[in-house]
């Protein structure tokens, strides 16, 4: 039965990738991924020679079209993301649906996530927790989703540029008081910082360090546990 492999790749660390990955990206008749460019640096730091094609959220309807298209004459074909694991906040669902309706076995290969290992740091109650990704870019959406989280009570994970995560601090500190964070940027590269504490005592670390505010950055808010001295 033809395979289309969903293959988890390293957020940062090259050698995060796994043995089995590294096996299927060789095996595969074709790697479709989000980035050819940085796809290409991990495919070349491990001899990988297999063939890239791009598939990206613009042109996902004819890349599937053709991935699809070649593992049922050609065989096996592998997706992976820009970084970490496959269709979370990535594109690939579009061409994971079209496969099971095709009847093509679709396969996780598990590895990396950002979510996750930071999630594994934060010291933060993960009994219960709920991953929201990239929030709405509208005001107004941004804190109907806040206002929800913060009722809901559980720990969530939220993704957000660095160079605009002031702004959104502010704006949940206005809805849930001063809460506990975990702020977790570059996850795995040379540049990682990871820090637990409430919001105010993170702003004043981004004052003292800009270079703080550039990069990718994972967010993990407890919206119950407030600051007591604030």
């Amino acid at each position: 039965m033809p395979v289309l492999y969903v293959v988890a790749t390293p957020i940062g660390n090259l050698e995060d990738i796994t043995i089995r990955a590294l096996k299927v990206m060789r095996s595969v008749k074709l790697i479709a991924c989000e980035d050819t460019r940085k796809t290409r640096i991990l495919t070349s730091k491990y001899h990988i020679k297999t063939r890239l094609i791009s598939y990206h959220e613009y042109n996902k309807k004819v890349a599937a079209e053709r991935i699809v298209d070649t593992i049922i004459k050609t065989g096996d074909v592998a997706l992976v993301s820009e970084a970490g694991t496959p269709l979370v906040s990535d594109p690939g669902s579009y061409l994971v649906r079209i496969c099971l309706e095709k009847g093509i076995r679709v396969v996780p290969i598990p590895g990396p996530s950002s979510a996750v290992a930071a999630l594994s740091v934060s010291g933060l109650d993960l009994s219960e927790f709920t991953f929201v990704g990239f929030l709405p870019k509208k005001l107004g959406k941004r804190k109907k989703v806040l206002l929800k989280l913060k009722e809901e009570g559980r720990t969530f994970i939220v993704f957000e540029p660095a160079r605009s995560i002031e702004k959104l601090l502010d704006l949940i500190e206005e809805i849930t008081g001063n809460v506990k964070i975990c702020y977790a940027k570059e996850l795995t590269k040379l540049f990682e910082y990871i820090r637990t504490t409430d919001i105010r005592s993170i702003r004043e670390e981004l004052k003292k360090n800009p270079a703080l505010l550039k990069g990718e950055l994972t967010l993990i808010v407890n919206p119950l546990i407030v600051n007591p001295d604030t």
